[in-house]
């Protein structure tokens, strides 16, 4: 495959069942007639995709060749796409050299996420082009992803209910109004193909084109993740989406100019009021000192998403790899650069530190995609029409004012639903059930953690709090009702704020405070172990005693310790040992010694094994002190001890060597 092709081979669209051809367009593309009407309408709806495919700027479309990717599709394709009839449709266009096709290995995408690829040829785009495609719409408003990304199936309840009816009022909603291309838009920034409007986008200079398809009715869908349906959830299917947002602005809704507003700042809005705290008036969470604002925006909202913060570098070096239209990196620092920027971030957020690196984007998603629907409800009920993009709404220009009310309503009741100084609501509430799942880690904590609803605890605030448990109607009558909820996160006592740094005071004239004299120093006493290196102090004269005790040999000194020699103290300076731990125990008696005596008479007493000793030096007595300290009330005793083996041992040795 040529090298400009690999791009586009990646680039591929996945093979949906939103549109068919006719019977007699697959006739005429010599494609059999099957007993089957299933593989016959499975057939029809391939060749539609490879029309809308050829006549777009991403001309492949992927499918897979796994039995296991097409148990839950169903569902979502209808019952018509299974492994059967999308490979024997497959197998047939390749047959007949419709297609051109890039098979990938059993197990392949794990790898580099690619699933098998197919285009129309240069033949089949002949034979396609011009011909009309009908539209069989979005067959599942609820799309349920599970961890690793891919669409899986879920039992029908009382939720999945309640939303699939939620997204079709939105539909009835949003199709009650016209939405075209505004016929003064400049014909250099547009485009039509057969099925496409192509937009124009010029960004650091380079030119670009995004290719949207027109659907003959509005019909979004919404997307949840981690296999429920509290994270995620946004609103997606609507083509002026896919358009550059200065091209948006050329749309007409009822053939009014359109206006679009967004919510500032919104997930980092969203984890402040999760602290108990409000991002303050002028303060930008994405300005860092020496970077530009983009780089902090990118990287704050990165780190949100990320499990940790070495994931949330790791995120950022791999856009490193990826190019702008002018061929320079998405994200052009290195990774000591990328976690120092991490870190200013953070220092530069104190008061949601604990939720970068927390992998709390997933859930933010699914408030603001219930945001989304509080603002279109409320927007269907003042009869304004309106588009979400996300968490931003397009509106007709002479309405704008209406809509920014409609929003900062919404926002202002999410910010207190969330906030753990709002009084506990109903645990049926889904933004706040969705609020519990976001876990927060303490600055300096490695891992995050969740923290249970029952070990909350109402903090003091400043705002007014909500004393009623019933349902609030915003002030704006807009109609948009809140409930109260207690967050899962109080506010840490003293957590630091954000603030908006004024010019310096004028110095004046400071009062010395009175300054402490330093505390004297302890002496240090110095280890018994030590001790036998210090300076000999001037012998005494001792009268000579009746008996000479036998003479021990002078212990052997390492060079090591005998270093320390010249700073310990004269023997003649006392130098107690002081216990390096108070005792907790009551003094124990020294222990009584079980040797034998020597009672002038050695061939009557008995015999007694005697302890080995025959290396007895400093290493011997370290280990005695050593022990001894360990017990400083022992400390006498393992002294008498020691003495008592050197005696023993001189006896064996005298026993030793007697005739």
């Amino acid at each position: 495959m040529p090298e400009h092709d690999d791009e586009l081979a990646r680039n591929a669209r996945a093979l949906d069942f939103h549109w068919r051809v006719s019977e007699d367009l697959v006739a005429a593309a010599g494609l059999p007639k099957f007993s089957r009407s299933k593989i016959n309408r499975a057939m029809a709806s391939v060749l539609a995709a490879l029309a809308l495919a050829s006549d777009s700027d991403r001309p492949y479309v992927s499918y897979s060749r796994s039995r296991d990717f097409y148990a839950a599709q169903g569902r979502y394709e209808g019952t018509d796409y299974t492994y059967s009839s999308v490979l024997q449709t497959v197998n047939e266009l390749g047959r007949l050299g419709l297609i051109e096709e890039i098979r990938s290995k059993p197990g392949a995408h794990l790898t580099h996420g690619m699933q098998s690829r197919m285009r129309a040829s240069n033949r089949l785009v002949e034979i396609l082009a011009g011909q009309p495609i009908e539209y069989l719409g979005s067959r599942c408003p609820l799309v349920l992803k599970g961890e690793d990304g891919s669409r899986i199936d879920y039992e029908d309840t009382s939720e999945t209910r309640r939303l699939t009816r939620e997204i079709g009022n939105l539909n009835r909603f949003m199709n009650s109004f016209s939405v075209d291309v505004s016929a003064s838009a400049s014909p250099d920034n547009w485009e039509r193909t057969a099925h496409h409007v192509r937009a124009r986008k010029v960004k650091d200079g380079v030119e670009t084109w995004a290719c949207a398809r027109i659907t003959p009715k509005v019909d979004v869908y919404r997307v949840f993740s981690r296999g429920g349906f509290r994270q995620g959830g946004r609103i997606y299917g609507g083509f002026w989406e896919g358009l550059p947002k200065d091209r948006r602005l050329d749309l007409l809704i009822n053939g009014e100019v359109v206006i679009e507003e967004d919510f500032a700042s919104l997930h980092p809005r969203l984890l402040y009021a999760m602290r108990g705290e409000r991002m303050p008036a002028g303060f930008d969470c994405y300005a860092l000192p020496h970077y530009q604002r983009w780089v902090g925006k990118l990287a704050l909202n990165v780190a949100i998403n990320a499990a940790t913060l070495n994931a949330a570098a790791g995120a950022l070096i791999e856009k490193a790899r990826q190019k702008k239209a002018d061929g320079s990196p998405v994200w052009p620092y290195g990774w000591t650069e990328t976690r120092r920027i991490i870190d200013k971030v953070i220092a530069h957020n104190p008061a949601i530190a604990g939720y970068i690196g927390s992998d709390a984007g997933v859930s933010l998603m699914a408030i603001d995609a219930r945001m989304a629907l509080e603002v279109l409800k409320a927007c269907e009920k003042a009869e304004l029409p309106a588009l979400p993009v996300h968490d931003s709404f397009l509106a007709p220009e002479g309405r704008q004012a209406e809509l920014k009310g409609i929003m900062n309503d919404v926002l202002e009741g999410t910010l207190d639903r969330i906030s753990p100084a709002t009084l506990r609501g109903s645990r049926k509430d889904s933004i706040g059930e969705t609020t519990q799942m976001i876990r927060y880690r303490e600055p300096g904590v490695g891992e995050p953690v969740e923290t249970p609803i029952a070990e909350l605890e109402v903090a003091p605030s400043a705002e007014p709090l909500l004393s009623s448990p019933e349902p609030v109607v915003s002030p704006s009558g807009t109609g948009a009702r809140f409930r109260p909820f207690l967050g899962l996160l109080p506010p840490r006592p003293g957590s630091p704020r954000p603030r908006v740094d004024a010019p310096p005071p004028e110095p004046g004239a400071l009062s010395p405070a009175p300054v402490e004299p330093p505390a004297p120093v302890a002496a240090v006493p110095v280890p018994a172990f030590l001790l036998a290196f210090r300076t000999p102090a001037a012998a005494e004269p001792v009268p000579p005693p009746d008996e000479t005790p036998p003479v021990l040999a002078a212990p052997r000194t390492r060079s090591s310790l005998a270093l320390l020699a010249p700073y310990l103290p004269p023997a003649d300076v006392p130098s107690d040992l002081a216990p390096l731990r108070p005792a907790v125990t009551p003094p124990r008696p020294a222990p009584v010694s079980l040797a034998a005596l020597d009672d002038g008479c050695p061939e009557e007493a008995p015999e007694v094994p005697l302890p080995p000793v025959g290396r007895v030096g400093l290493l011997g007595r370290l280990a005695a002190q050593a022990r001894a300290l360990r017990d400083p009330a022992g400390l006498a005793a393992g002294d008498a001890r020691m003495a008592e083996l050197r005696v023993l041992a001189s006896r064996q040795r005298a026993r030793a060597h007697a005739p």
